[in-house]
């Protein structure tokens, strides 16, 4: 019986043994989606400088994100493909002193799209598990805003951009539970604006322009399973835009949760 027990306990161990360990969460391809809540702001620039001289008060809104994409991450190299819809509604007009809440109708929407390729030349930097990496992104929106602009109605503008950006990026995955990241991008960007005024549809101006962005994000996943994992995730992000007499800068915020289910 003895003799029997042990050999029970020696081939549990060698079939445990034989049994790979799940790979870092950071490392695993698959499906994601995440909703959040998101602030978006614009302020007019009076001066393109350098330096950008922007107007104290800022058109402020929030409302619902939702992202959804894929990744394909590995050792040395990382894919991902991200789906992004906002909209931003409850506008006010914010300034050192006080705000000013702005018309019910005024609103703004999002659709972005973005590609990213890292590579990961340094690996266990300083401590074990943390890569540095560098990568680029291409980058495609379309973003609709509507203004209440007093006597003249209300104010619509369109605009489709193109950005190529460059990615910085920080990753630790020490477990197999859990991992983390860190990513900094700066780009710039083509523009085409369209601005019409509910006073006179046929005042249709159409413009090309240019300008810049620049994102800080971070997040962080814990595997629920062996196929799961939940993310959160922070968003900042800045951007000035020049379109012909038309110049502004815009930031966003967001905080979202979500999963991403393995392949």
């Amino acid at each position: 019986m003895v003799v029997t027990s042990a050999t029970l306990v020696v081939w549990m161990m060698t079939i445990a043994q034989a049994v790979p360990a799940p790979p870092p969460v950071s490392l695993t391809a698959g499906w994601f989606v995440a909703a959040g809540a998101e602030s978006q702001s614009q302020r007019d620039i009076s001066r393109g400088g350098p330096p950008v001289e922007a107007s104290p008060v800022e058109w402020r809104g929030s409302g619902p994100s939702i992202s959804l994409g894929y990744e394909r991450p590995g050792l040395r190299r990382l894919h991902r493909v991200t789906l992004d819809v906002s909209q931003a509604r409850s506008f006010s007009y914010r300034g050192p002193v006080q705000s000013a809440r702005a018309a019910t109708e005024d609103r703004l929407a999002r659709l972005e799209g973005r590609y990213e390729y890292r590579r990961y030349p340094l690996d266990d930097v300083f401590v074990r598990g943390l890569d540095l990496g560098v990568g680029v992104q291409g980058i495609g929106r379309h973003v609709r805003a509507t203004r209440a602009a007093s006597a003249f109605g209300r104010q619509h503008n369109s605009e489709i951009s193109a950005a190529i950006a460059c990615v910085a990026a920080a990753r630790i995955h020490r477990s197999a539970r859990w991992s983390a990241d860190v990513e900094w991008v700066n780009g710039i960007a083509a523009s085409r604006a369209r601005e019409t005024l509910d006073v006179d549809p046929l005042a249709d101006a159409r413009r090309n322009g240019g300008g810049w962005l620049t994102d800080l994000s971070a997040r962080v996943s814990i595997r629920l399973a062996e196929r799961m994992a939940l993310n959160v995730s922070y968003l900042r992000t800045g951007e000035g835009t020049m379109v012909s007499h038309n110049a502004y800068a815009t930031s966003r915020e967001r905080l979202a949760v979500g999963v991403t289910y393995a392949r």
